[in-house]
């Protein structure tokens, strides 16, 4: 609920709604922000907000014990993004680390020197301060950047992000791939190539169009982005570029758009509801994704489920979430011009591209939140007992 959520936010209130659902209490201690209340029960979550995101530290600190004592927790989970909280220095109870990815140097890119040094800082000496906890990843990038720090490899699990689809999308998706969803059934998936292939893109909107669809963050390469798009743009000026998302930098993109003469090819939609979001993924031409680090991407595969293909940097995270060739097109981050290339190749051959689309859907059903979650609740469970044991 807050409103600068993203895709580690979702991750973990999929997983543990789904956690409760299967008999279990779950308490999340987070932030606060404007209009939020103190406590509320989100989703049969117990959420309780103190504080704000720079002293997060200190206010963990200051009341993880006293939490403990109020709901004498059996597990505690540190959602580890940016900063350590050393949540096992104030609770003696068992603890499971999850991670989406490290930042390493990616974090000069987004923050200023002496907030980035801090948390490239603390990246590094996470294998001092946690030398026996066990750490869940959401790829195997992350895993094995975990391991190049020093994390012993087998304390650290990988469970995929679920991918679902939401109602409000599926009468978008229907027959989008020239395939029904009972042909998707299960983790391998037989495609009817007799079936023909709807186009979205070009059959409803009025102009062709990729999507960027993301938070406006640095380090989500918005800028790879519309350079990139400037590139492709001189060979194809019909085709749209569509910026979705809210963020600090998008206020400074209708400057650039217009220095750039591109005003009328780049539409900037802001922040938009979910239902608005899968319509105007389930017409675009593709995702693009070019963000300089990701834990896996959870955008690649909302335009999975409707059969779209992504264009993604070649980073950790993104590296697992797309597989190059066959359900999308990886290019070296920060590459404007290889992103422009991508762009090209797949704009000029609508085959290929139905059929990247095509594997990506196959890809994203072998995925799901229940699968994630019962995981999650399982690795929680082997934690409290290895805990036991010693």
């Amino acid at each position: 609920m807050h409103p600068a959520a993203g895709g580690a936010e979702k991750h973990l209130h999929r997983i543990f709604s789904k956690i409760v659902e299967m008999g279990h209490e779950v308490v999340l201690f987070t932030t606060m922000f404007p209009g939020a209340k103190e406590r509320e029960v989100v989703d049969g979550i117990q959420v309780v907000r103190k504080g704000g995101d720079l002293m997060f530290q200190l206010t963990v600190a200051l009341n993880l014990k006293k939490l403990d004592r109020e709901f004498n927790f059996d597990v505690v989970v540190e959602d580890l993004n940016k900063l350590p909280v050393f949540a096992h220095w104030f609770v003696r109870k068992p603890l499971l680390v999850q991670m989406h990815h490290l930042w390493r140097k990616s974090i000069f890119s987004e923050a200023f020197f002496p907030i980035a040094f801090g948390v490239w800082f603390f990246e590094r000496v996470i294998p001092l301060f946690y030398r026996t906890q066990n750490f869940v990843v959401v790829s195997p990038s992350t895993k094995k950047e975990l391991a190049e720090i020093g994390v012993d490899e087998s304390r650290i699990s990988v469970i995929y992000n679920g991918s679902e689809m939401p109602p409000v999308a599926a009468q978008l998706n229907e027959g989008s791939c020239g395939e029904t969803a009972a042909q998707f059934r299960g983790d391998s998936c037989e495609s009817n190539e007799n079936v023909p292939v709807q186009d979205n893109a070009l059959k409803n909107a009025r102009a062709p169009y990729f999507i960027w669809l993301s938070r406006v963050h640095r380090y989500k390469g918005i800028w790879t982005a519309l350079e990139a798009f400037e590139i492709f743009s001189q060979k194809h000026p019909e085709v749209l570029l569509k910026i979705v998302g809210g963020g600090p930098l998008l206020k400074k993109l209708p400057a650039w758009i217009k220095a750039h003469g591109l005003e009328g090819k780049v539409e900037l939609t802001g922040f938009v509801p979910a239902a608005r979001k899968y319509e105007l993924l389930s017409s675009s031409l593709a995702l693009l994704q070019t963000s300089y680090k990701e834990g896996w991407g959870l955008t690649v595969m909302e335009a999975a489920q409707l059969c779209k293909t992504t264009l993604a940097s070649d980073v950790p995270g993104l590296r697992d979430s797309v597989r190059d060739g066959e359900t999308g097109i990886l290019f070296p981050s920060g590459d404007a011009a290889a992103c422009a290339s991508a762009m090209e190749k797949i704009y000029d051959d609508a085959e290929w591209r139905a059929n990247l689309g095509r594997n990506a859907k196959r890809y994203a059903l072998t995925f799901s939140w229940e699968k994630s979650a019962r995981e999650t609740l399982e690795l929680l469970e082997r934690t409290v007992e290895g805990s036991v044991r010693k």
